[in-house]
């Protein structure tokens, strides 16, 4: 029997979907960044520490030299202690900030901190030839393709240009030493670091964006996905339907408060009074519409009367309903019965 054709992912993820995505540790990366950041740091520390580095070497050098003058014992732990210094102020340090810049430019990227096992845990896919062939020739793979394309032909453009501009004086440094052909080849080289890094740098912001976007294509979702998740979240549809419903004719009931919404006003002036709003297939049950203390009431009262509102004066009932009921709540329990009967009688119901 034939498979059905698999749907295609043509709508975008779910702040769920990337969520749960980041969870797995599924997010888009960047290590063209990454790298680019930890080579304009290390150039600076160097460009920066160059002397220092230097005497330091060149003091490790000269002690060394003089293993075959000196006795071993007493050179030795001299030794050691420019060797520790090379390493503690030279080596460690460059280390050291190589870390820091991995791990501030991965917070930047993954925009805060991802920490998931999933990502190392073996796949059957990982070693698959057949994936690994897609993986190859995949859009993904002709982008790293491409990138690494760029970086190659700018530096061997920049070597060219550079050495085609500089070898003749490179050349003729020799005559006069070593710090001619020290400071000549420095000369040379700066350019070469500077377009490096200028290639790298506008790689990895390119990357980033690129990464993003691919990462975005490969969390699209199906239509059927969408539907499931939705269904996940907010429940059964048509049951939501329904409570949405309910709620709605709650609310257009519960907005008709008021004096001018009552259907018969319960109480008399010098106590209670209540306005009740029942109207037949609108109303389930009796409603409280407003209320008013006995200091209050005539004010109430008198705003009813050009409205022609029917009134029963039952204080100790206005007083009852009023006390355990809101505007827009049904009757009490215990009144439902006597509101009923005053309703009958006013030819309400």
């Amino acid at each position: 029997m034939s498979q059905q054709p698999s749907e295609e992912k043509s709508l975008p993820p779910s702040s769920k979907k990337l969520r749960d995505a980041r969870k797995k540790g599924q997010v888009a990366k960047s290590a063209d960044l990454v790298t680019a950041m930890v080579m304009l740091a290390c150039t600076l520390y160097i460009a920066i520490s160059v002397n220092d580095i230097i005497a330091r070497v060149q003091g490790l050098i000269d002690s060394t030299a003089r293993l075959y003058t000196e006795p071993f014992d007493t050179l030795w732990p001299q030794l050691m202690t420019q060797a520790g210094e090379v390493l503690l102020l030279s080596v460690l340090p460059l280390v050291g900030l190589t870390l820091l810049v991995i791990v501030l430019t991965n917070i930047v990227v993954l925009q805060g901190f991802v920490f998931s096992t999933e990502p190392v845990q073996p796949k059957p896919e990982n070693i698959d030839p057949v994936q690994g062939v897609k993986r190859i020739f995949s859009v993904r793979g002709l982008v790293e393709f491409l990138k690494s394309l760029f970086k190659m032909v700018a530096l061997a453009v920049a070597l060219v240009i550079v050495y085609r501009l500089g070898l003749q004086s490179l050349m003729e440094s020799s005559r006069c030493g070593y710090p001619c052909v020290q400071g000549t080849f420095l000369a040379l080289l700066q350019p070469l670091v500077i377009t490096a890094l200028i290639a790298f740098l506008l790689v990895g912001a390119f990357d980033v964006l690129l990464q993003r976007w691919l990462f975005e294509r490969d969390q699209r979702m199906t239509k059927t996905e969408q539907k499931r998740e939705r269904k996940d979240q907010e429940g059964d549809p048509t049951m939501n339907q329904a409570r949405r419903k309910q709620r709605r004719e709650m609310h257009e009931l519960n907005a008709k408060i008021g004096v001018q919404y009552s259907s018969l006003m319960i109480g008399t002036a010098d106590g209670w009074l209540v306005g009740i709003r029942y109207i037949r297939g609108e109303t389930p049950v009796p409603l409280v519409t407003c209320k008013a203390s006995p200091d209050q009431a005539a004010s109430l009262l008198a705003s009813a009367a050009p409205r022609r509102v029917p009134r029963v004066a039952d204080p100790r009932l206005a007083e009852l309903i009023a006390k355990r009921a809101g505007n827009g709540d049904p009757v009490p329990d215990g009144t439902f019965q006597a509101v009923a009967d005053m309703l009958v009688a006013a030819k309400l119901i």
